[in-house]
């Protein structure tokens, strides 16, 4: 899949591909279900997970939005949120000649130390077309959690608003949390 996040994806895994293997920590990063969204595509392992959700009618190739959680496995304790949200923020730049971003907005998730970015790319070099995300990062006990709702096009005030909707809808779930949204089955 050739498309901006895939790219800092691969960022991300290589920042968190030097951790020995561990077993998946007892927590995740979840929101509620989105009305007309499915799963476009869904991998993990014990290092890293990820899960791409989709307006139903498009695909993780082709898409108008999509809403991506992540875990990286153990780098809670070696990365502060902050810090990663700005290499992330370097990596785009680097993809993205005049990207910009929000600075980091620090906020707590259920309890937990979290940041929120903005970043903007005009013209993604790969495809020609804008894409903005909104991307919110979560220390767990063991784990760095990630969620992003991206736009493939100029976002318009709505959408910023539904986007800070969903990422502000976000939980941790803990093994055995059955209340939504960590009720999930998907």
């Amino acid at each position: 899949m050739v498309r901006f996040w895939g790219k800092l994806g691969l960022v991300l895994a290589v920042a968190s591909s030097s951790l020995s293997a561990q077993a998946t920590g007892p927590e995740r990063l979840e929101g509620a279900l989105l009305p007309g969204y499915v799963v476009g595509y869904k991998a993990g392992d014990q290092q890293r997970s990820i899960r791409e959700e989709v307006p139903q009618g498009e695909t993780v190739q082709r898409w108008s939005r999509m809403i991506t959680t992540q875990r990286f496995a153990g780098l809670a304790a070696r990365i502060a949120p902050a810090d990663f949200a700005r290499l992330m923020i370097r990596g785009v730049a680097q993809s993205c000649p005049g990207a910009t971003s929000t600075a980091p907005n620090e906020l707590t998730v259920s309890g937990r130390p979290a940041v929120q970015v903005r970043i903007d790319c005009a013209a993604l070099p790969a495809t020609g077309k804008p894409e903005t995300f909104f991307l919110l990062l979560v220390t767990g006990e063991q784990d760095l959690m990630a969620r992003q709702v991206a736009f493939r096009s100029l976002p318009t005030e709505d959408d910023v608003q539904w986007a800070e909707a969903v990422l502000s809808g976000s939980v941790i779930c803990r093994g055995g949390d059955m209340d939504p949204p960590c009720d999930r089955n998907d």
